[in-house]
């Protein structure tokens, strides 16, 4: 038995995985997969230089039993890395914090949910959301095309914006990503950090508040003998 990340099965996490760290200069190295009882199963390293991903294999016992190297393809990897669910963690303006997530999730103040998929970016959330189609340029480019909308309709406080723009992306972790110009203000020195999120999908359980009983309305005995 083993344990995986959330999200993605192993075979598609690697992938996803190379890269993370693509934009940088440094090695960087992680264990993706474990064993229930804590031990490391996969552990990877990446080198940005020659762009290449080693996969280490380990045994319950800890003995490395298998060594990959695999080359990186930019294109693929930087789609699939984006496709999921992402809310921003922490902006930073100025080196002013502007906003910083709460550690517990507030059910009266939901954040905003950025989902990112093949070919779209969809955002949700109380009183903002967003329709684009997206392209992936390259390892840290998309092209943004749609529209953004913010509060009610007939309100003062009502926005909305056609967008066309190409954005900035920085991978920080499997986990973490930086939007740079997110904010689109050339006049401000902005850090805007996102962190992906696991939604759990709802299940339709049967309704349980109705409880057939018996028909004890009528009970017959019978007649001794």
């Amino acid at each position: 038995m083993t344990k995986h990340l959330p999200l993605q099965q192993f075979s598609f996490l690697i992938p996803l995985f190379i890269f993370i760290v693509s934009c940088g200069s440094d090695m960087v190295e992680d264990v993706v997969e474990t064993y229930d009882f804590g031990n490391k199963k996969v552990y990877v390293r990446y080198h940005p230089d020659p762009n290449v991903l080693e996969k280490h294999f380990y045994n319950t016992a800890g003995e490395m039993i298998h060594l990959e190297r695999d080359s990186l393809s930019y294109g693929y990897d930087f789609k699939h890395f984006m496709s999921g669910t992402w809310i921003i963690d922490k902006m930073t303006v100025d080196d002013e914090v502007m906003f910083e997530k709460d550690s517990v999730y507030n059910p009266d103040s939901p954040p905003n949910i950025y989902t990112f998929s093949n070919d779209k970016l969809l955002v949700s959330g109380p009183q903002y959301s967003a329709d684009y189609k997206i392209v992936y340029l390259d390892s840290s480019q998309v092209e943004l095309d749609g529209i953004w909308t913010y509060g009610v309709e007939g309100e003062k406080t009502y926005r909305t914006q056609r967008i066309f723009d190409i954005d900035y992306i920085q991978i920080l972790s499997y986990y973490t990503f930086l939007w740079l110009d997110f904010l689109e203000d050339s006049e401000k020195e902005e850090e805007v950090l996102f962190r992906r999120i696991d939604i759990p999908i709802a299940i339709d359980l049967p309704d349980t508040t109705q409880i057939d009983l018996p028909d004890t309305t009528q009970i017959t005995t019978e007649e001794t003998r």
